[in-house]
């Protein structure tokens, strides 16, 4: 038998979770086993393969140059076990679709179209989760998530980058300021966590506007951005199509800004060798409808 032959595929699991999550701990959470257990299985897939995949570095363990040639063989495996499971299935609108947004587009755009998807795909589990742009191509790329929304222009040899929306960002200004005085002061900017597209598209702006930055806030939600604004902690950027629906409007103003800053795309991005999807492929035509 060939040494190749002797490989384990079930291993590759095991390397998968720890990769991804960084320790032996939070791969037996991902796989629901104790670390001991996986720690075992990764002994024995490097014994097959007879070279180290991991090393620790203080509390983590960092893929190796071995480790890191492997990844994108386990992650092609891991895809076409999934394609296999789907192609057996007695009905293609089941399963999972693991859709990742930033928080503005899963608030405006997405409610509406996600109640349609599910008359059509009532078997369809769809897992939404919301974070910065960066982290959702993190998910793509990583097998964690089949499809992201995400702010553009972006391109990456391994995704399909697919246009959705247009969109208009707004300057969110406390609503007594004056938006034309703003670089009379230091300005604190209020936005999502790093990796969010429009922050950057802030931080783009306030160097354009030669403005003196204070502090940069960082939140999680809609809401709390609002908020903060209304008190007059600072300033933000948003897309036009949230400020038209949103509640809480009437506690800001809020002014267009440059084109080239203030229009954006947002993109459904997907990897280009993940294959057949029926259940996104559904929603990508509900969306372009």
């Amino acid at each position: 038998m060939d040494a190749w032959q002797r490989l384990n595929p079930q291993l590759l699991r095991y390397f998968l979770a720890v990769a991804r999550e960084g320790s032996l701990s939070a791969a037996g959470v991902r796989l629901h086993c104790v670390p001991s257990n996986v720690s075992a299985r990764l002994r024995q897939l490097e014994q097959q393969l007879d070279i180290r995949l991991f090393q620790r570095q203080g509390q983590r363990l960092r893929v190796t140059a071995a480790g890191e040639r492997l990844l994108p063989h386990a992650e092609h495996l891991e895809q076409l076990c999934q394609m296999a499971w789907r192609s057996v299935q007695e009905d293609i609108w089941s399963g999972d679709l693991r859709l990742g947004s930033m928080e503005t587009t899963a608030a405006v755009r997405l409610p509406e179209l996600l109640a349609a998807f599910h008359q059509r795909a009532p078997r369809v589990n769809l897992q939404l989760s919301t974070g910065p742009s960066r982290r959702l191509v993190e998910g793509v790329l990583s097998g964690e998530l089949d499809g992201g929304l995400i702010g553009g222009p972006f391109e990456h040899p391994q995704l399909d980058c697919l246009p959705i929306w247009q969109e208009e960002l707004m300057l969110v200004l406390p609503p007594e300021q004056d938006g034309t005085q703003l670089e009379s002061r230091p300005q604190t900017l209020l936005g999502f966590p790093d990796g969010c597209h429009y922050r950057e598209r802030l931080e783009r702006w306030a160097v354009s506007r030669g403005l003196q930055v204070a502090a940069r806030q960082s939140y999680g939600s809609i809401d709390a951005i609002f908020a903060g604004i209304a008190a007059g902690m600072g300033i933000g950027l948003l897309p036009r199509s949230l400020l038209d629906s949103h509640p809480r409007v009437h506690l800001v103003q809020y002014q267009a800004i440059a084109p080239e800053l203030g229009a954006t795309t947002t993109l459904l991005v997907r990897r280009r060798d993940a294959g057949e999807h029926p259940p996104l492929a559904l929603l990508l035509e509900l969306m372009r409808a």
